[in-house]
């Protein structure tokens, strides 16, 4: 993708084939006016007011310990990845699009939680370093969804290299091991596997509103980046394959992933997947 990539809106009535293949080309898609994705970013917010005990998740994190904050962080998350009410207003959402549900591999639905403080000493509520989510999965047909759940900024927000989609980016996907991971190799095993210099070209801050819904492939190399403003970003996050994507052998080019195996494992698979057998 060339300098000045953007956030191409997505037209309604869009053939999923033709989104697939917009997004293995590298673009990005902005998915606007969607009644199920402010639905869900209602749903959200509820959850995040509910758990924290106030109208304003956001600035939470100032009035409590790392501790505190890290114990209700994870309680959300865990909220909103078990809800019923958030699982159908994605499925909704999808359905919208054209990737209906029985026709696509489903991970798990995420609360991103990233605070702006930097005792939190956790994983999960942490800035994402540079990376590609294929560097883990091994999918290239995936797709990678994202949505704030509050306003963003461009200290506070996801970042994505779109300049770097097809260029070689030295990493260490051929070492990191999930079964590793899970199995705490170490008390210091990487989370996942990431860039292992300095990305070559500028980050593009991602700026959208709540109710906005972006679309990548899961072949761009991003990360994150916070500020010191005493907010907590908070999002929602998960990836999709569209099984006739699979079928076809469609997907993002491979640069520079070694990982060896492809984490089917990671998804539910859709009717007709079962029926035939995992991949």
């Amino acid at each position: 993708m060339p300098p000045g990539a953007r956030l191409e809106p997505w037209a309604r009535g869009t053939p999923p084939r033709t989104l697939s293949e917009t997004l293995f080309d590298g673009r990005l898609v902005l998915f606007e006016d969607l009644p199920a994705v402010s639905l869900l970013v209602g749903r959200g917010r509820a959850i995040l007011e509910r758990v924290f005990g106030t109208d304003d998740p956001v600035h939470a994190e100032n009035g409590l310990s790392a501790a505190a904050f890290r114990r209700l962080a994870l309680k959300a998350r865990n909220v909103v990845g078990t809800d019923a009410e958030v699982a159908r207003h994605w499925r909704d959402t999808l359905a919208t699009v054209g990737y209906h549900p029985e026709d696509a591999w489903l991970d798990r639905i995420r609360l991103r939680a990233v605070p702006s403080r930097t005792d939190v000493d956790h994983p999960r509520l942490q800035v994402l370093p540079p990376h590609r989510d294929t560097w883990g999965s091994g999918i290239a047909a995936q797709v990678n969804w994202w949505l704030p759940l509050f306003p963003l900024s461009e200290t506070r927000t996801m970042l994505l290299w779109p300049d770097a989609f097809r260029r070689p980016v030295p990493n260490d996907s051929g070492d990191w091991s999930f079964e590793a991971f899970r199995e705490g190799a170490s008390r210091d095993y990487p989370l996942l596997p990431v860039a292992g210099e300095a990305p070559p070209t500028p980050a593009m801050p991602v700026s959208m509103a709540p109710g906005q819904l972006l679309a990548f492939s899961a072949a761009h190399l991003h990360g994150g980046v916070r500020d010191a403003s005493g907010m907590t970003r908070f999002g929602i996050d998960t990836r999709t394959v569209w099984d006739p994507d699979r079928r076809a052998g469609r997907g993002a080019p491979n640069v520079d992933c070694a990982a060896g195996t492809e984490m089917w494992r990671w998804y539910s698979p859709p009717r007709e997947a079962l029926a035939e057998g995992r991949p």
